[in-house]
């Protein structure tokens, strides 16, 4: 029986891959009522389950896989799954969020959450149906790519709308960042999930559901999705995403002079006009796609279908394009469309690829590896054939490739060439140079998962109003953005008011895109509060659905603190603070130390944390509901 009103499928999966047994247990409410759903339940659960000495590729690490507590309902854009673990890129927790369709149909499966533990001897896959599961052989699979592997699985379940999440090659070889796919398209991208699964052989997961998700007060429940599209709609970002996807993005980063080219080294890419949005656009877009109950359809569906080796494929995001355009300067967009293909089939994360490569070519132009360390490539900036045959060689981890595979915080430490990996805890810095805008640096730097442009909003300053400033960080200044008084607190508040939409499995883009600060706070919490007591039926004002994003925030830094990530691994990486960008709009930002050392201050400040360590003190974890033996 559902414990739940609504929302929820009231059951979580447990399954152990080294004895084979499953277990099917009831969601506890008081976990629910706490942690919310997604990355609420992945974190906590990780916590509890994964001790500080457990090595990522340890039958001991636990993998989680949840659904948010509005999948399934007709909630805009409610679609994301969180897949979750203890990193191999990073030693920290690690978590990943991709659309799709997977996570509505766990609900309809009869399941909000699946925990993996163990490794199987022989390869595997999980099929789940209707509140059944089983485990089923999967030899005849390892070695498939990911759209082979998906046909195959939805072929011997005999059932077209089963829905499939899969590792490919990369995973297999345990290529360090490699990732997870669901239904061929979506890609939970980073921190090396898909590594993870390959060392317990867990090929895929596949669902099948037929059960409703009931919602508790479904006229108030469309009360609140009426008003949540209105909001919608009148976003400037709504028709961009339409027109060109996130690529849309490209002209902005060229224009800002913040591209993160040639491995960080430049803010622009010489020729970024033949790499623009509306290139991709003109050259390779067959249809835009959406993802479950969204209306925005930012998704693209691309296709190369000349030549001897045609595709179609999902994509490319904003996000292909930086990681395997701009980080290697290929300004050839074919390639970059074939690179972002071949990353999808070989299920690797595109962006730690590029990263890898694109730190190999600065090394190679420095004299630091030579031709007979690369395979006999000449593996210089702007070689779109080397970053098509070293993507080839990392998911089989062959030759050179087999050292790309590690990404570039190891890279750095066996080539004593640490300097130039530019990550985070381990994992790459993403979607833009920070150097020109200090809370940009600071999101990155305090992220839970390591580099992260998605853990936080760092650009409410540019069109908060003062008033507001005044009334939320208690200080006007927030409003300035050239001061860098209360940012700290201002980079806290959002990243726990971001924590929501994973928590919901809520798209970021139809939910934080706004230059309203009033829309964020009326969207992005008190429609999202009001949309899940609908939901569930459980009471639940904006202020405790805040708090409950902060008490997951806490949960992600204890577990990091517990692997030894103090406020050193706080810290951008140095070639930021010393190297001034040296061409373009942004010529000369460079991040300042002590800007750096007084934001971080702040931001502890702000969590209620250790100036000291970044370890919350004793007072907030009561105040969080957490217990302060927890760290130990």
């Amino acid at each position: 029986m559902n414990r739940f009103q609504g929302g929820y499928a009231g059951r979580i999966l447990y399954v152990d891959l080294t004895d084979g047994t499953i277990d099917n247990r009831p969601l506890p409410r008081e976990f629910a009522e706490k942690y919310i759903g997604g990355r609420g339940f992945s974190s906590r659960i990780l916590l509890d389950e994964v001790p500080a000495d457990v090595d990522p590729y340890s039958p001991r690490n636990v993998v989680v896989i949840a659904s948010g507590a509005l999948n399934g309902l007709p909630m805009p854009s409610a679609s994301r799954l969180v897949t979750a673990t203890k990193s191999p890129m990073t030693g920290a927790l690690g978590d990943s969020n991709s659309g799709g369709y997977f996570a509505p149909e766990l609900k309809y499966a009869g399941f909000d959450a699946i925990v993996v533990r163990g490794a199987s001897k022989e390869p595997v896959y999980l099929f789940i149906k209707d509140g059944q599961a089983e485990l089923r052989p999967a030899q005849h699979l390892w070695g498939c790519k990911v759209h082979e592997s998906h046909q195959k699985i939805v072929a011997e379940t005999n059932d077209e709308d089963t829905h499939v999440l899969v590792i490919g090659p990369a995973g297999e070889n345990m290529v360090r960042y490699a990732c997870v796919v669901t239904d061929k398209e979506s890609v939970g991208g980073r921190c090396g999930i898909g590594a993870v699964l390959g060392s317990k052989r867990l090929k895929a997961i596949a669902v099948r559901g037929t059960r409703d998700v009931k919602i508790a007060d479904p006229p108030r429940f469309k009360k609140v999705i009426d008003d949540y599209l209105v909001s919608i709609a009148g976003e400037a970002w709504t028709e961009s995403l339409r027109r060109l996807g996130t690529p849309f993005l490209t002209e902005h980063r060229q224009t800002l002079g913040i591209w993160g080219a040639k491995n960080f080294q430049s803010g622009i890419v010489e020729g970024g006009e033949k790499i623009s949005g509306e290139v991709f656009r003109k050259k390779f877009l067959v249809k835009p796609l959406g993802c479950m109950a969204c209306f925005i359809r930012c998704r693209r569906y691309s296709a190369i279908t000349a030549g001897d080796s045609p595709f179609y494929t999902k994509g490319p995001e904003y996000e292909s394009i930086h990681a395997l355009g701009a980080k290697p300067n290929v300004t050839d967009p074919e390639t970059i469309l074939r690179a972002h293909y071949l990353c999808d089939e070989y299920g690797m994360d595109e962006q730690s690829a590029g990263s890898a490569i694109a730190m190999a070519m600065e090394l190679f132009e420095r004299g630091l590896l030579k031709r007979d360390q690369t395979d006999g490539q000449e593996l210089t900036f702007g070689n779109g054939e080397a970053l098509l045959y070293f993507i080839d060689k990392i998911a089989s981890r062959q030759g050179f490739g087999d050292l790309l595979a590690e990404g570039t915080k190891v890279m750095g430490e066996k080539l004593n060439a640490e300097y130039y990996a530019i990550h985070v805890k381990g994992l790459e810095v993403d979607a833009a140079d920070p150097r020109k805008q200090e809370t940009r640096a600071l999101t990155y730097c305090v992220a839970t998962r390591g580099a992260c442009h998605l853990r936080g909003n760092p650009y409410i300053d540019e069109f908060i109003k003062p008033e507001e400033a005044e009334a939320y960080f208690g200080t006007a200044a927030v409003s300035d953005i050239n001061s860098l008084e209360g940012k700290g607190k201002m980079v806290a508040w959002s990243e726990d008011w971001v924590t929501l939409s994973d928590l919901m499995g809520i798209c970021k883009f139809a939910w934080y895109r706004s230059r309203d600060f009033s829309m964020l706070v009326k969207r992005g919490l008190d429609m999202v509060a009001e949309a899940y007591q609908a939901a569930t039926g459980i009471p639940m004002t904006s202020r405790e659905m805040y708090r409950c994003g902060e008490r997951v925030y806490n949960v992600e830094k204890i577990f990091n603190l517990r692997q030894g990530f103090g406020r050193a691994a706080d810290y951008p990486p140095e070639r930021f603070f010393r190297e001034p960008l040296p061409t373009g709009p942004a010529k000369g930002a460079v991040l300042n130390r002590e800007h750096y050392d007084r934001l971080l201050n702040d931001y502890y400040e702000a969590r209620g944390w250790s100036p000291e360590s970044g370890v919350p003190t004793p007072e907030k974890l009561k105040e969080l509901g957490l217990a302060s033996d927890e760290i130990q």
